[in-house]
C-alpha cells in the first residue's frame, strides 16, 4: 500500500485489524485523524508515526454524549417518546404477520421497550440491545410490570453484539441507525447475528432538515434517503427490500416534529 492519503479501511488495513476493531481504537485513543464530511481520513505517516494534531476524541465523543443524554432521560423517556412517534411503529410491525412463536427476536437500541414489549407475546425470545444502561432499568420494569418473562438485556451500540453468528431469525431497529456513525456497520453486524433468510424490520425518520430536532436527540444523521438506504442494504447481503411510509395517518399536534417516518423490511440472502 504506497497511497499516503487512506480511507478507514485502508487505515485499518495498514494497523492489520478489522474495521470494528479500528473504530473502537479511535474512540478510545488518540488517533491522528481528520474528518471530511461524514468520512474518515488518515495520514499514512501519520499514522506510522502516531504524531499529528487531529486527534479522534474530538470526533467521537458524540457517542459519549448520546449515551450519557439517554442514561440521564431514561425514566422520562415514555413521555418523550410520544413527543415523537405515537404506537403507529409497532403496530405496523405487528401487523404484517412476521412474528411467530419460534422466533428469537433481537430488538436493536430497545430503549425502554416499546418494541420488546410490543413483540414479546407473538415470539420466543426477545434480546434487546441497548447502549444506555438506565433504558435498560426501565425495560426491565416495564416488562416485569407487563408480567412479561421472555425478555432478555444487553448492554451495547448494537456494533458488536456479542451473539453468535447465525443465532436469531429477526433483528428490529426502531429509531436506532439515525444515532450510529457509520450505519453500514451496524448493517454488517445485523446480517451476522442473522439467520439465512432471516428477517430486518427497521423503522427511522426519512431525511429532513429540521436541525433542532437532530441537536436535541443528539441524531447523528438527520433521518434517511430511502435509495441509499436500500442500496446499503443490497450491498451488505439483504433482498426483498421495502420501504413503507409508517405514519401518513398520523395529526401533527404541534408538538410532533414535521417529520416523516418510513419501515423497512428486508431478508438475508442466502
Amino acid at each position: 500500500m504506497n497511497k499516503e492519503i487512506l480511507t478507514l479501511e485502508e487505515a485499518a488495513e495498514l494497523f492489520n485489524v478489522s474495521v470494528k476493531t479500528f473504530i473502537k481504537l479511535l474512540k478510545e485513543e488518540k488517533v491522528p485523524a481528520r474528518k471530511i464530511g461524514r468520512e474518515w481520513r488518515f495520514s499514512r505517516q501519520a499514522l506510522i508515526e502516531w504524531l499529528s494534531k487531529g486527534e479522534s476524541h474530538d470526533y467521537s465523543a458524540s457517542e459519549g454524549d448520546t449515551k450519557e443524554y439517554f442514561n440521564e432521560i431514561a425514566p422520562k423517556w415514555e413521555e418523550i417518546r410520544k413527543g415523537y412517534y405515537d404506537e403507529s411503529i409497532k403496530n405496523h410491525l405487528v401487523g404484517l404477520g412476521m412474528l411467530n412463536k419460534k422466533m428469537t427476536v433481537i430488538d436493536l437500541g430497545s430503549g425502554n421497550g416499546y418494541i420488546s414489549i410490543a413483540v414479546a407475546e407473538y415470539v420466543k425470545k426477545v434480546i434487546a440491545v441497548d447502549i444506555s444502561k438506565e433504558m435498560i432499568k426501565e425495560l426491565k420494569k416495564n416488562a416485569r410490570s407487563n408480567g412479561i418473562k421472555n425478555i432478555d438485556t444487553l448492554e451495547s451500540d448494537g456494533l458488536e453484539i456479542p451473539i453468535e453468528d447465525e443465532a436469531v431469525d429477526m433483528v428490529c431497529a426502531n429509531m436506532y441507525l439515525h444515532h450510529i456513525e457509520q450505519p453500514e456497520m451496524a448493517i454488517k453486524e445485523i446480517n451476522r447475528v442473522l439467520k439465512p433468510q432471516g428477517l430486518i424490520f427497521l423503522s427511522d425518520f426519512y431525511e429532513h432538515n429540521d436541525m433542532e430536532l437532530k441537536e436535541k436527540m443528539h441524531d447523528l444523521w438527520p433521518g434517511f434517503n430511502e435509495c441509499k438506504i436500500k442500496r446499503w442494504f443490497a450491498d451488505n447481503g439483504f433482498s426483498g427490500i421495502k420501504i413503507t411510509k409508517v405514519n401518513e395517518n398520523v395529526k401533527n399536534t404541534g408538538q410532533t416534529p414535521n417529520v416523516n417516518i418510513f419501515a423497512l423490511t428486508a431478508n438475508k440472502r442466502l
